[in-house]
């Protein structure tokens, strides 16, 4: 499939998932004010993929395919990688008006690091996660997908909110 449009990334928002919002069902998130707004702002990242004068910072072709898919799929193997990354990243948020996407930004990041986690896992324990992780991790690069993370701290104790612990940072 490769890249998709943002028009295709907002449609696809419309598949019959089942949403709730602050405990309301919500049966069309495009029709919701609060969640169509941060899915038009996800979408940046596929508008600036499409832009002629960002294409090239955004995309890359897969050498044994010859597909142009999303930049932020492929893992960092240098200097030149990250710099490339940090430009995306603060390209996106500069274009949406200081308001980091983070959303294909920590999916990746996400993927990335299960690579990592599932080698490891694998060599000590003989198991076979990563040649799920990569097959996984090329669904997501071959359809174009923006992933949800939910991210926390592993410091401190993990019963109390952020405000209550002993180090709040």
């Amino acid at each position: 499939m490769g890249l998709r449009t943002a028009e295709e990334y907002l449609e696809g928002l419309r598949d019959g998932r089942t949403v709730y919002f602050r405990g309301e069902r919500v049966p069309d998130i495009m029709m919701h004010p609060e969640l169509r707004a941060g899915a038009e702002h996800t979408a940046l990242d596929y508008t600036l993929a499409e832009d002629p004068q960002y294409q090239d910072l955004f995309t890359t072709t897969m050498p044994d395919t010859g597909e142009r898919v999303s930049r932020y799929f492929i893992s960092p193997a240098s200097a030149e990688d990250l710099l490339k990354r940090r430009e995306m990243i603060e390209t996106s948020t500069r274009e949406g008006s200081g308001i980091v996407l983070l959303i294909k930004e920590i999916g990746t990041d996400a993927l990335f690091t299960f690579n990592l986690v599932a080698r490891q896992v694998d060599e000590k324990y003989g198991t076979n996660y990563l040649e799920r992780v990569q097959k996984y991790h090329a669904e997501c690069r071959d359809r174009d997908l923006s992933m949800a993370v939910a991210q926390t701290d592993a410091k401190g104790d993990r019963s109390l909110l952020p405000s209550q612990q002993t180090h709040p940072d």
